[in-house]
């Protein structure tokens, strides 16, 4: 699967010392999002074909009503807030207490708080709103009066919340980002966890109807060039951060 085999990639882009030239992989990731987006836009038929996989005239997307897969969407929903939340906290607690000092550098907690705002926050939202894709469960071709559009083409047959991209995918995939806290050698081992949980949760919301293949796989893509860029910021300036919360 293409988000398990960017994994190696995402552990070298975050995992680096500060002073790494993490830019050196970019071309990688703006390459393999180029790559996904050409292909879905050439071969618009694969969205409508693996979501028909999960429709029937009769029941329409029935997963969508199973419990433990809302259950599953609902946790993976709640998450964000958690990771902001706590590493918000252990950053108070940095500059109040030196023995906090010992749970993580501030240079890693301040990242992952603005990944997770910046990526499945606000570039999310705002590649919804400039899109307007409409999601696979009003189409016509599914009961619904809605016109299938390939991803990223602009279109007007959706106003709000929209389909492209999958924002719980961005989320399931900024997990990934959590390894710079995790001992390298055990990095790979969370990556392959995390990476597959991500999966089935991104997955789970093309089985719901509520996206495309495309909106899931472009959303891992559009975050990886998003993890790149900013771990680069922060990596370079990961001394006068960390002094900043350190000087009490």
């Amino acid at each position: 699967m293409m988000q398990l085999a960017h994994l190696n990639n995402l552990q070298k882009t975050i995992s680096q010392q500060p002073g790494d030239k993490t830019e050196d992989l970019l071309p990688y990731a703006l390459i393999s999002l180029g790559f996904v987006s050409i292909i879905f836009a050439a071969l618009p038929e694969l969205d409508l074909i693996t979501s028909r996989f999960f429709w029937d005239a009769a029941n329409g997307f029935e997963f969508e009503s199973n419990y433990a897969l809302i259950a599953l969407r609902d946790a993976n929903r709640f998450m964000p807030w958690l990771v902001i939340g706590t590493a918000a906290a252990v950053l108070t607690a940095i500059m109040v207490t030196e023995q906090a000092r010992r749970l993580a550098s501030p240079h890693k907690l301040l990242f992952v708080i603005t990944f997770f705002a910046v990526g499945p926050g606000l570039c999310v939202q705002g590649i919804k709103a400039l899109v307007g894709r409409a999601r696979p469960k009003v189409l016509e071709e599914f009961g619904g009066s809605a016109i299938f559009t390939p991803p990223w083409d602009i279109s007007d047959q959706c106003m709000r919340n929209c389909s492209f991209i999958s924002g719980e995918a961005a989320s399931a995939f900024a997990l990934l980002t959590l390894v710079i806290f995790i001992k390298p050698r055990y990095a790979k081992f969370y990556l392959s966890i995390v990476g597959l949980m991500a999966a089935c949760i991104s997955l789970n919301r093309v089985a719901f109807g509520a996206h495309f293949l495309s909106d899931v796989v472009i959303a891992w893509n559009v975050m990886w060039v998003v993890a790149v860029l900013l771990w680069r910021v922060f990596s370079r300036h990961a001394g006068m951060i960390d002094a900043v919360f350190y000087r009490r």
